[in-house]
């Protein structure tokens, strides 16, 4: 009946459908690589990186789910001589991160709540590894920048921003904070992944909002404090 039904129960990623697709509306969003091929294509744009003082940055998902992939990427990147960061939410064995750091210049650190309990109730576990591993990278003098993502009504109480003050003021070598207000761009991909019962739960803060957080934490802190 020219009714297009994606079944995804019975997907087994062949992305045969993708091909069958008359319309081209399904697309592959991804495929596999070497870590050997991914290098080779973050290489062609290596005059672009010595020109504006860019390089290769890792983000996912979560790029220490994928450790040994991570690593050997970011071991070829430094034997290419390229500046590389990692952005991860900290939530891994010490000996990884503190492994996969020798070849890491930059880390962009989640700190997404401050109370423990607040957090395992939105994120699923608490945040004492996290912390852990953020003071263990501290200690082998690791350059962090803080990403702090905050949402109107979940984590954006003072408690949370004075503890990201807080955090920021026992570090030692924490080079910034970076907010990344709550926006609404995930609801589509969502959609596209078929789950359904995804909605827009929350309001996009606006600017006056935003600065006022950014201000609160200025106001606690001598670390540089800006909107991602």
């Amino acid at each position: 009946d020219g009714i297009h039904i994606f079944e995804r129960t019975v997907c087994k990623g062949c992305l045969k459908c993708t091909e069958a697709c008359v319309s081209n509306a399904l697309e592959a969003a991804g495929s596999s690589m070497t870590a050997s091929e991914v290098i080779n294509e973050v290489l062609k744009d290596k005059a672009f990186y010595e020109t504006s003082g860019g390089g290769m940055t890792l983000s996912g998902g979560e790029p220490l789910m994928q450790f040994d992939f991570a690593l050997e990427l970011l071991r070829l990147a430094k034997a290419e001589g390229l500046h590389t960061c990692i952005e991860t939410s900290g939530f891994c064995e010490t000996e990884k991160i503190l492994k996969i750091s020798e070849y890491v210049d930059i880390f962009l650190y989640d700190w997404k709540i401050t109370d423990s309990a607040l957090h395992k109730r939105y994120i699923g576990a608490d945040n004492s590894l996290i912390l852990k591993n953020l003071q263990a990278l501290d200690k082998a003098s690791a350059k962090i920048i803080l990403r702090c993502p905050i949402i109107p009504d979940v984590n954006d109480s003072d408690e949370h921003l004075m503890g990201i003050a807080k955090l920021a003021n026992l570090l030692e070598n924490i080079i910034g904070i970076e907010l990344e207000p709550y926006h609404s761009l995930g609801v589509s991909k969502c959609e596209r992944l078929g789950k359904n019962d995804c909605c827009d739960k929350f309001e996009m803060p606006d600017e006056n909002k935003v600065n006022n957080w950014i201000s609160r934490i200025n106001n606690n802190t001598n670390v540089p404090v800006k909107r991602a």
